[in-house]
């Protein structure tokens, strides 16, 4: 009787079989990881892109309203204050302001003003009244008596009332078109006469909020610096925007990801020149 022996020969991989495994594996979770990576880093790009966007679009909608309601009249003057690093600006709007407290004024305009202040974009809205009442003329005849206004413009409103309307604004910039004779020319600083002012240009320049906890003041108050005043006959968009470009190179001891997020936008709000005074 013969005995018949079955092999012990278990199927299996083999040595080579398994590294080919390991190696397609190993470059699947490498392209899964760079593709997630770069979908995180285009998703954080576009959002910082939204943010900075939202924050510009607050102050261009809210100064343009204000501007599109300007008391246009010789005494009411607007007050521009250009000086070394951000500008401010300060005029009477016929939108609705807070009360002045312990004023009896019946009827009310409304001041306001913009500013840079803790390297964020602030504006106050206050209450300012007409004249004295014996002194009021009929709203439906004549020119209304404001309160007297200094020829410079109004002094901006006290400090409490100022709010942050767009923490992401760190500088900000005006610029002027202005009618000398039959032409049209950009000036940088303020003309001699607001009355010849067509249109005010604002320029403004944006970090992503999201990236400011990685900075401290003096660090954002250097990024803002980089943005230069304006100069008469060139708008500061283009050499801004290039400035943006360049921050990384700039600011070499600097964390990249706040200077990647610094954007840079312009407004141009029309400002038609003031109507005789009768």
């Amino acid at each position: 009787m013969k005995t018949v022996c079955r092999s012990a020969w278990v199927a299996g991989f083999t040595l080579l079989e398994l590294l080919v495994v390991m190696v397609v594996m190993s470059m699947f979770l490498l392209l899964t990881t760079t593709v997630s990576r770069d979908a995180l880093s285009l998703h954080g790009s576009t959002k910082a892109r939204l943010t900075t966007d939202r924050h510009a679009a607050a102050f261009l909608r809210q100064f343009e309203a204000d501007v599109s309601q300007r008391v246009n009249r010789a005494d009411a003057p607007v007050r521009i204050e250009k000086q070394q690093g951000n500008d401010g600006i300060s005029f009477v709007t016929l939108r609705q302001g807070y009360a002045i407290r312990g004023s009896t004024a019946e009827r009310r305009v409304s001041l306001v003003s913009y500013r840079i202040a803790g390297n964020m974009l602030e504006r106050a809205a206050s209450g300012y009244g007409f004249g004295k009442a014996p002194d009021r003329p009929d709203e439906k005849v004549g020119r209304l008596a404001l309160k007297e206004v200094p020829e410079t413009g109004p002094e901006p409103p006290d400090p409490a009332a100022f709010q942050a309307i767009a923490p992401g604004v760190i500088r900000l910039e005006f610029s002027f078109l202005v009618r000398e004779g039959d032409r049209t020319v950009v000036l940088g600083r303020r003309p001699s006469d607001g009355r010849q002012i067509i249109a005010v240009v604002a320029t403004l320049a944006v970090l992503d909020p999201d990236r400011r906890g990685m900075l401290d003041d003096s660090q954002i108050g250097l990024i803002a610096a980089q943005f230069p005043d304006a100069f008469d006959n060139i708008l500061p968009m283009p050499s801004w925007e290039q400035i943006a470009t360049d921050l990384g190179y700039r600011m070499p001891g600097f964390p990249p990801a706040p200077l990647q997020h610094v954007r840079v936008y312009q407004g141009i709000f029309t400002f038609p020149n003031l109507n005789p005074v009768p």
